[in-house]
């Protein structure tokens, strides 16, 4: 893509996010986007097909954003350090303002939903080959469908405590200082981190096979 797509690509998507804090997406329409964005309705359709695919972009792009940085920061969260990872999140955010918007501002209830279970679920997928790894974080070889639930709920709940923190310091007004804010939030990830993980799911083998022993218990 060359430089004059991207800055129209950018402008519209500046525009979208402007617009998403004073209405639904539903309501939006191509012509006051164009005229926010300064940009041709005929450009505009060059690069997307209705406002639906400019957010679908919009998502995917900040989605994988945070995946990226999930991805840096793998080591880390595998020896229950978070500090790292949520600090370079608060960053990317105060940076990518625009775009940071779409979770951290009044339209971002929704989104944020979908961060939340993409973070979660691509933590889960990152986190599999080492968790497999340690008996005390798969007794069950971490095949078994309680084991995939205990997962499931387990990164969820943490990205949804670190977007949720992050959501709270924009709320207000950003006035604490990052690091107070990042030390807090990777603190609580901590207590509810990989150990967490391995109690849960230890607890739910037993439960398992209780179950299974004592069918009259269900």
């Amino acid at each position: 893509m060359d430089r004059r797509s991207r800055r129209t690509r950018a402008m519209l998507q500046s525009a979208l996010v402007k617009l998403l804090e004073t209405k639904p997406l539903s309501k939006i329409s191509v012509m006051e986007l164009t005229r926010l964005a300064d940009v041709n309705r005929a450009t505009f359709y060059v690069h997307y097909t209705d406002i639906y695919a400019l957010f679908d972009q919009l998502k995917r792009e900040l989605i994988d954003s945070y995946k990226d940085i999930i991805t840096r920061h793998r080591g880390e969260i595998l020896q229950d350090d978070y500090e790292p990872l949520i600090h370079e999140i608060f960053e990317f955010a105060t940076a990518n303002e625009s775009m940071s918007l779409l979770v951290t501002g009044k339209s971002g209830d929704t989104f944020s939903g979908d961060l939340i279970a993409a973070m979660g679920a691509y933590c889960n997928e990152l986190i599999d080959p080492i968790s497999a790894s340690h008996a005390s974080l798969a007794p069950d070889d971490g095949r078994t469908q309680a084991t995939e639930t205990v997962r499931d709920y387990h990164f969820v709940y943490l990205a949804a405590g670190i977007v949720g923190a992050l959501k709270e310091w924009y709320r207000r007004g950003r006035r604490e200082p990052i690091d107070l804010v990042v030390r807090i939030a990777a603190r609580n990830t901590h207590a509810v981190g990989l150990a967490m993980l391995a109690r849960n799911i230890g607890a739910s083998a037993c439960e398992s096979a209780d179950a299974q022993t004592n069918p009259a218990r269900r």
